[in-house]
């Protein structure tokens, strides 16, 4: 077991993403200083690239996110997913994702086995990149750090889009920028609920809530548009995940919602909690989520 840890430890080291290069909220400047705009603007610069991955570092670390196990999905289902290309695609993204959130919790244990949950769909797709082919003995000796899960974790997503001239897995690399995508909203959404939730807030707490909501709102526009599109292009290899629906009405209410971000962004808290728009947004990705991890034929 002790050799099993060591193994996806250094796997995962090899998997993810960069650091941030630093809280921002850690420089010359005290909290009074750093006002609504320089939050605001600080979260702006976060890259939404549905490609990218040393983003999500970037976002737990500048909003001091907290880490709940229970929003990541449970590894021990991977075997239910080898059903369809389809449907373990879309869970290796969402395993990929689970990965970086445990190992930003520091929770070894269930990275570990996430990592090996990822691995299993990424040999059943035929992703066969050098995260497929680790073991525990190529792994000894190395460290485990963001930067070698960034490293891997962008291999496998390059070694996705090479099926383009197979037919019949086309829609690989879209299936994995799926679940890559909706766990990153969901876990996003989830914290931005709970944070928002608590009742007394400092001003580094609030600027976390905003700088929260701007990311979200960032990574819903234009990355469902995006998605919707290649669904569409792609929807017999994609018959297994019955969710354009669901991306439709995400797309079109992320585009009002991004139109309004300016507003919103300086609004109340207590508006932002109960904002109905925003709730149906955290509504509809649960619901995308749901389907995706509990899709088997």
């Amino acid at each position: 077991m002790k050799y099993l840890k060591i193994t996806l430890a250094m796997a995962i080291s090899l998997l993810l993403m960069s650091s941030c290069g630093g809280n921002k909220k850690q420089g010359d400047q005290s909290s009074e200083e750093f006002g609504m705009e320089d939050y605001i603007k600080a979260a702006e610069a976060i890259d939404p690239s549905l490609s990218k991955v040393d983003q999500v570092f970037s976002i737990l670390d500048m909003v001091n996110a907290e880490y709940y196990d229970v929003l990541t999905n449970d590894p021990y289902s991977a075997h239910n997913y080898k059903s369809s290309f389809p449907v373990a695609a879309v869970n290796l993204g969402i395993y990929m994702t689970d990965v970086i959130y445990h190992f930003y919790g520091e929770n070894e244990e269930t990275m570990y086995l996430t990592f090996q949950a990822a691995q299993e769909l990424a040999k059943y797709v035929g992703v066969e990149s050098k995260f497929a082919r680790q073991t525990i003995e190529s792994l000894e000796g190395q460290m485990m750090d963001r930067d070698s899960l960034t490293l891997l974790f962008n291999g496998l997503m390059k070694d996705s889009e090479k099926y383009h001239s197979e037919e019949e897995r086309v829609f690989v690399h879209t299936a994995f920028l799926t679940g890559s995508f909706v766990e990153k909203v969901y876990i996003t959404s989830n914290l931005l609920r709970q944070k928002m939730g608590n009742k007394e807030l400092t001003q580094e707490q609030e600027g976390d809530i905003r700088e929260l909501l701007v990311i979200y709102l960032n990574q819903l526009d234009p990355s469902t548009g995006i998605l919707l599109d290649a669904f569409e292009r792609q929807q017999e290899q994609l018959s297994g995940l019955v969710i354009t629906t669901t991306f439709q009405k995400l797309k079109e209410l992320a585009e009002h919602l991004q139109s309004v971000k300016s507003s919103l962004a300086v609004a109340p808290i207590e508006e932002l909690a109960t904002n109905q728009e925003l709730i149906t947004t955290y509504d509809l990705i649960t619901n995308l989520r749901t389907v995706l991890v509990t899709a088997a034929e």
